[in-house]
């Protein structure tokens, strides 16, 4: 295993690179990835796939032990490890992937976040069958919430993605219908590079555009405006899961609709006469799903009116 610290490879590895290309490149931005970091490592290392592959990791400067300890695990394995160390407040989300992507040896560039953790040993394997179909530029795939998160996230998941898998394959064929159609430009560009991949050669075309969020929904739709497809890969699947604080919740239901409004022109705020009646009612499904399904609990009920009062407040 050769692990490569900061911003340049020795010139001998660059070398090595150009002669021994590999099939698949992992990319991991991390700062203080804990023992998140770790799981998501220790099923890489798991994967069972016959070609030949690799893992990047970009750092910012980490301050727990994680990134020795990601090493240290790497060391025991036969995947190469490379890793990245810059400046934390030079770290953005599309510039810092591409500049990980650009030491890379891969084919196929897979995108996963520290705290995406591969469901299981095929998840690298599926990902990878989806560019069978030459038409695919990139592919995102399923997220499960993580064992200890309220269930309702879970079922906000499973709603979410079983409506991404009624278009497995995104192209448009229809321009006029594509820009009138507002929720279905949304299921179109819709990406999330903390389960993802894209073609080597596309991304040369494409790289991820340089924001501080949102990069992979920006890149999707850059993607299929230029006449790509992507896909939706419903078996290749990651542990990802988010379950805020208010005061987080508050903050990322800002940037989010922020960030919408600035790129893709949707204006995502409620009209303050119906933001009561939205709430209400959306606890009160809430409420009726975990009767139905045998899952109340206070826990459940207080995460309900944290989501619903914060990501419908701005």
């Amino acid at each position: 295993m050769k692990v490569f610290h900061g911003r340049k490879v020795p010139r001998w590895s660059k070398k090595h690179s150009l002669l021994n290309k590999v099939k698949a490149s992992i990319i991991i931005p991390t700062l203080n990835g804990g023992n998140l970091l770790l799981k998501v490592c220790e099923a890489l290392i798991r994967q069972e796939f016959q070609d030949s592959w690799e893992v990047i990791i970009i750092d910012s400067q980490s301050s727990d032990n994680s990134i020795k300890q990601t090493i240290e695990l790497f060391n025991h394995s036969n995947i190469p490890l490379k890793l990245i160390t810059i400046n934390k407040k030079d770290f953005q989300h599309g510039r810092s992937r591409n500049q990980a992507i650009k030491e890379s040896r891969g084919d196929i560039i897979l995108l996963l976040t520290q705290d995406a953790i591969p469901a299981n040993k095929n998840w690298l394997k599926i990902m990878i069958q989806s560019f069978d179909n030459t038409q695919v530029a990139g592919v995102f795939g399923r997220h499960i919430a993580h064992d200890n998160h309220p269930r309702l996230i879970q079922r906000d998941l499973d709603n979410h993605f079983n409506r991404m898998n009624e278009y497995p394959i995104r192209k448009i064929e229809d321009l006029i219908k594509y820009n009138n159609e507002i929720s279905l430009r949304q299921i179109f560009h819709f990406f999330s590079n903390n389960n993802s991949a894209l073609r080597r050669k596309i991304w040369n075309k494409i790289p991820f555009p340089e924001v501080d969020f949102g990069e992979d929904q920006t890149w999707a739709k850059k993607a299929i405006e230029s006449g790509n497809s992507i896909a939706y890969q419903h078996d290749s699947i990651v542990f990802h899961s988010h379950d805020f604080s208010f005061i987080q919740s508050c903050v990322r239901t800002r940037i989010e609709k922020n960030f919408f409004l600035k790129n893709f022109g949707y204006d995502l705020k409620i009209d303050r006469s119906k933001l009561l009646p939205i709430i209400f009612n959306n606890i009160k499904n809430d409420l009726l799903w975990l009767l139905k399904t045998n899952q109340f609990h206070l826990r459940e009920l207080c995460y309900s009116f944290k989501k619903n009062i914060s990501s419908n407040s701005f």
